[in-house]
């Protein structure tokens, strides 16, 4: 009999409770740019709706991780899919802007909980958080990806609030894993940090990339296709397909790397992605959707396993390791809180395209810079050696 490690089976307990509660919130990205009238919406607001949540985890992030500290994982993730469940019952109803913004500020909480949960279960024991960060990225994708699915069939036949029910009801059953996991000890828990998270090079790439692959590009994904002269119809099943594949690619990435944990030159894997997701920058620049997507879709997915991975290696210390941790995920939230309600306000201008040729232009130049720069002092030590 194999006994499962024991961070790895907390990882895999907190990575399903995340899953079923992230179903409430991935078809919102779905439906609102399509059927905002339906709940009373216009197309900005869209965009602050789906903004939203991401700004308050900016401003609450010190409450978040002190709220988790003083909970502990267990009650913390309980209180988080509670008020998911909450969040999710509003959107059954029409009503209006205003109340529908309250709900995205409670998903936004419990999601902030819920994700320091998974990410601090996968990357405790060093020797096997590759493998958890494997486990958590192939099993948040899983209530998401099946949902995605069936959302065009459904919808088909039933209304957009049939589909929010579904989500709630796979909020309800969040709970159960959710009960299973071990309550944390007050050592094992982050200290309380300041709101300024650190800022360097792979922050910089997590925010450039967050926000050009994840919030923007989502959002613009199927109003961009019915301007190209589809139907409502076509645009969200082929925005339905894009990010199933998506979501597919991420839960296969991650068993992949569940079963090749012991992955060599990390590094050099994640250069590989920077130089997809550039590319895909390009493509979406001269309006080649569907490649840039797909090119977007692998290296976003790869740089999003690896990276914490990274992160968490540099850091020792426990605490330290959170704290790094803590810092990539609220840059990562300025990013798609920021390319949420950018996207908005760029369809409305009908400037997406030079959004991104511009993004294109000044990220290659910081790539390339700080790839010289480094090229240089790796000379410059090998020089000294000899």
């Amino acid at each position: 009999m194999i006994l499962m490690h024991s961070a790895t089976k907390q990882t895999i307990l907190a990575s399903s409770t995340l899953t079923l509660a992230l179903v409430s919130d991935a078809v919102l990205y779905l439906l609102l740019p399509i059927y905002f009238s339906d709940f009373l919406l216009t197309i900005v607001w869209v965009g602050i709706l789906l903004s939203a949540n991401r700004f308050l985890r900016i401003l609450l992030n010190p409450l978040i991780v002190y709220s988790y500290a003083l909970l502990g994982g267990r009650r913390a993730t309980l209180l988080a899919v509670f008020f998911a469940t909450v969040a999710c019952a509003m959107f059954l109803f029409s009503l209006g802007p205003w109340v529908l913004l309250i709900a995205r500020m409670l998903w936004g909480f419990a999601y902030g909980l819920l994700r320091l949960s998974c990410l601090y279960c996968a990357t405790k024991d060093p020797a096997v958080s590759l493998k958890n960060m494997g486990w958590y990225a192939a099993i948040q994708e899983l209530g998401p990806l099946l949902v995605l699915l069936a959302a065009p069939l459904i919808n088909h036949y039933y209304s957009v609030h049939v589909i929010i029910a579904i989500s709630l009801l796979l909020c309800l059953l969040a709970f159960i894993p959710a009960l299973f996991l071990r309550q944390e000890s007050v050592q094992q828990q982050s200290p309380t940090r300041g709101w300024l998270p650190k800022f360097n090079y792979q922050h910089f790439l997590t925010f450039v990339f967050c926000l050009l692959f994840d919030a923007v590009w989502i959002v613009v994904l199927a109003p961009l296709i019915i301007f190209g002269g589809g139907s409502e119809q076509q645009a969200l099943a082929m925005a339905a397909i894009l990010v199933v594949l998506k979501r597919g690619f991420n839960l296969l990435l991650g068993l992949v790397v569940v079963k090749y944990s012991q992955l060599r030159n990390v590094n050099r894997w994640l250069n590989y992605s920077v130089l997809m997701m550039l590319l895909s920058a390009w493509l979406l620049a001269s309006s080649a959707l569907l490649s840039a997507s797909l090119l977007a879709i692998v290296g976003h997915g790869v740089f999003m396993i690896l990276m914490p991975k990274i992160l968490s290696d540099q850091n020792n210390n426990l605490a330290a390791r959170k704290a790094s941790l803590n810092d990539f995920t609220l840059w990562r939230d300025f990013a798609a809180a920021l390319g949420a309600l950018l996207a908005g306000v760029l369809l409305a201008a009908e400037l997406v395209t030079y959004f991104y040729l511009s993004a294109a232009i000044l990220l290659s130049l910081v790539v390339a810079v700080f790839s010289w720069r480094e090229r240089k002092i790796r000379l410059t030590s090998t020089e000294q050696v000899e």
